[in-house]
């Protein structure tokens, strides 16, 4: 499996994180404001409901006291009807042994808001122990219930979790729009340095078109009187190897006007149905392994500039460090050629700089050979990034859409 390569790398701003934390850091004190308001509200009305309930209760026991000897339905509906303002919507009395309904007023709505009053009421003035609406058995085991009614605090409550659902949503809102603004601001500066390198990469060109061919005449008539004066003289003599030093400088100077119009060449391209591995043999020969199991037979290329992206890259590797591997391979529709070599390797913070014109880490080149290498690629849609190489090295993977 070759190794796979981002094909776009996208820049965060410094400043950008900046704005996140800010806007992460509004949002964090939303959200801690609104959470503390809702932790004092809980409380506030908690408090409100144990007051309310202890004070209906209080009331209640009082009147319960109030009466002697036996308790009648009657009784507990005075006592409903007496506080219902207050709160009180149901009041049950029963037996405190079997813990049988004997009578009730209202109706419960809410166990959670039931209060048991332990309460024995004594014997009752004016009314007959004979009494038939009187029942006399149990009276000392008689217990009390009552529910008050918490609308309000409960209100209150779910009004309070509303208002953190708000504030939880607010935060992550803010958060969301300081990623938003980070991405368009990244993106704007990513098409900013593009726009910018472009047009340094276009000065440069028109730049290096002049003076190339500014150079190449009289170049070529430096290097030809060289090579005749080299041709005059014996080969054993100090001037001889003077004069065949003046010949290579010179081819070196031809070679550096070569890469600079290459440099500058225009983009159009022609693409034809190419064999990519009789392409690759073709130009490295003995000089590298092949691995082209997973190869097409065919894909549209323009083979003359592949051919240069080929020997750039196989020439850059057998110069790092020998064996030199080439892949060639289909990936997702698209081809894929990769170039390992067992050198020293690229470091991560030069692998995009390497790609930048005049940038080279050779004692002698122009520095051109990789920015020629990349134009071509991109030319054809495609795209070249330095990678590690598993088994130590570099490795250049150039990655190429379907024409």
């Amino acid at each position: 499996m070759l190794p796979s390569m981002p094909l776009a790398k996208r820049v965060t701003p410094i400043a950008g994180w900046s704005i996140v934390v800010t806007f992460a850091l509004i949002g964090a004190a939303l959200f801690a404001t609104v959470w503390t308001t809702r932790s004092t509200v809980i409380e506030a009305s908690g408090a409100v409901q144990r007051g309310a309930a202890a004070a209906v209760t209080a009331k209640v026991r009082a009147d319960l006291r109030d009466l002697r000897g036996d308790i009648l339905q009657e009784d507990l509906v005075n006592i409903l009807d007496g506080h219902t303002t207050e709160g009180l919507r149901y009041i049950a009395m029963y037996d405190g042994s079997s813990r049988t309904v004997l009578a009730s007023a209202g109706t419960p709505r809410d166990p959670a808001d039931i209060i048991q009053l332990d309460l024995r009421p004594g014997p009752r003035r004016g009314r007959a122990r004979d009494d038939p609406q009187a029942p006399q058995a149990g009276a000392s085991h008689r217990r009390f219930a009552i529910e008050v009614d918490q609308t309000a605090a409960r209100e209150l409550v779910e009004s309070s979790n509303r208002t953190l659902l708000i504030g939880g949503l607010a935060a992550a809102a803010l958060l969301g729009v300081a990623i938003v603004m980070i991405r368009r601001e990244g993106r704007r500066r990513a098409e900013e340095r593009a726009a910018e390198h472009e047009r340094r990469l276009a000065s440069l060109g028109e730049m290096s078109a002049v003076l190339a061919h500014e150079i190449k005449n009289p170049l070529a008539s430096l290097k030809g009187n060289a090579q005749l004066l080299a041709q005059m003289l014996p080969p054993d003599e100090k001037a001889r190897r003077k004069a065949d030093r003046v010949v290579d400088e010179a081819v070196r100077l031809e070679q550096l006007t070569i890469d600079l119009l290459q440099f500058v060449r225009t983009g159009a391209i022609a693409r034809t149905p190419t064999d990519p591995v009789a392409l690759v043999r073709d130009v490295v020969g003995e000089r590298a392994t092949i691995e082209a199991a997973q190869a097409p037979a065919s894909w549209s290329l323009d083979g003359g500039r592949i051919r240069e992206v080929i020997a750039n890259l196989v020439d850059n590797a057998l110069a790092a460090g020998p064996p030199v591997t080439v892949g060639v391979a289909t990936e997702r529709d698209r081809l894929v050629l990769t170039v390992a070599d067992r050198g020293p390797g690229v470091p991560e913070t030069d692998r995009d700089k390497i790609f930048e014109p005049f940038v080279t880490g050779k004692t002698r080149g122009t520095g051109l050979g990789l920015a020629v290498t990349k134009r071509i690629v991109e030319l054809h849609g495609g795209a070249i990034a330095v990678l590690s190489n598993p088994g130590g090295g570099a490795l250049f993977r150039v990655e190429i859409p379907k024409g």
